[in-house]
C-alpha cells in the first residue's frame, strides 16, 4: 500500500491563519521545510492593496526557490477579507522542489481556509507574479468557464511535466482526462524514475478519495515485469526498457495499463 508523505502546516502557522484574517496582515509567505509548512515572512498594509502588491510581492519572492503567498485584497464578504493565493514556482528551481509544492498545495488552502480565497494565480516568471500578471489573470478568468479545483491540480503539475523534459508522453495522454491529484510519494516515485534511481513505479487509482496512489516503486528486469502486475486489480504501470535502435543503445519508458482479470 502506498503512504504519503503528510506534510501539514507547523503549529505556529496553524496558530498564525486564526490571527492574520482581520486585516491587520497585508501578506504572508509560506515554505516548506523539514516536511512542514512554515510560516516565512509576513507585511503589514502601507497603502491599498494594488499600492502595496508590487512592493511587498516582489520582496518575499525568490529566484529559484518556490514558495506559497497569501495576498489579502480590501475587498470583503460575509466570512471576512478576499485573499489571493499565489503558488510561485519558477521555471529554473530544482524539478523536485517544483513537484512538491504543487502537490502540498491542495493541503495548504484546506488547512488555511478554502472560503476565504478568492483568486488562485500560479506564477512561474516574476511578471506572472506582479500586478500586471495578476490584471492578466483575472482577464483570463471571465473567459471559459473555471476549472474544478481537482483539474487545476492536475494542470498545475502538468506544466510542471512539460517543462522538465520528462518525456512520458503516453502517460500525458492517458491521465489527461482523469482530473485527480497526484499523492506525493507517487511524484517523488515518477522522478525516481527519470532520474534513474529506479526502473520500474506501480500506480494506482483510489476512486473513493479520487486520487492517484503509488503501489511499487522497484528496480526490476523485463523478465521478472509480469510478476508484477496484479490479477484482480487494474494498474497503471512506468517500465523502463533497455533496448538498441539502429545501432544506438536507449532506455525508453513504457507505458502500460493492465485490467483485473
Amino acid at each position: 500500500m502506498s503512504h504519503q508523505t503528510g506534510i501539514h502546516s507547523s503549529d505556529e502557522l496553524r496558530t498564525f491563519f486564526g490571527k492574520c484574517k482581520d486585516g491587520q496582515i497585508r501578506v504572508f509567505k509560506v515554505g516548506i521545510q523539514n516536511e512542514q509548512m512554515t510560516l516565512q515572512d509576513f507585511k503589514e498594509p502601507r497603502g491599498s492593496w494594488e499600492e502595496d502588491y508590487d512592493y511587498f510581492v516582489r520582496k518575499l519572492i525568490e529566484d529559484r526557490q518556490p514558495c506559497y503567498l497569501f495576498y489579502r485584497l480590501d475587498s470583503q464578504t460575509d466570512t471576512g477579507y478576499d485573499w489571493v493565493f499565489i503558488s510561485w514556482s519558477p521555471d529554473d528551481s530544482p524539478v523536485r522542489e517544483k513537484m512538491l509544492y504543487a502537490s502540498t498545495k491542495a493541503t495548504l488552502k484546506k488547512e488555511f481556509g478554502g472560503s476565504y480565497i478568492k483568486y488562485e494565480l500560479f506564477a512561474a516568471t516574476k511578471e506572472d507574479a506582479s500586478l500586471q500578471g495578476y490584471h492578466k489573470y483575472l482577464r483570463a478568468e471571465k473567459g471559459p468557464a473555471p476549472l474544478t479545483s481537482a483539474e487545476e491540480e492536475l494542470q498545475t503539475i502538468k506544466r510542471i511535466e512539460s517543462g522538465t523534459d520528462f518525456g512520458i508522453d503516453t502517460k500525458h495522454q492517458t491521465l489527461q482526462g482523469v482530473a485527480f491529484p497526484i499523492s506525493d510519494d507517487a511524484v517523488s516515485a515518477l522522478f525516481d524514475l527519470k532520474e534513474g534511481l529506479v526502473n520500474y513505479v506501480q500506480l494506482s487509482i483510489d476512486l473513493d478519495k479520487e486520487e492517484i496512489n503509488l503501489e511499487i516503486r522497484d528496480q526490476t528486469t523485463l523478465q521478472h515485469l509480469p510478476k508484477k502486475v496484479p490479477v484482480n486489480h487494474a494498474r497503471y504501470h512506468l517500465f523502463v526498457f533497455p533496448h538498441s535502435h539502429e545501432g544506438e543503445f536507449l532506455q525508453s519508458i513504457v507505458f502500460i495499463y493492465s485490467m483485473q482479470l
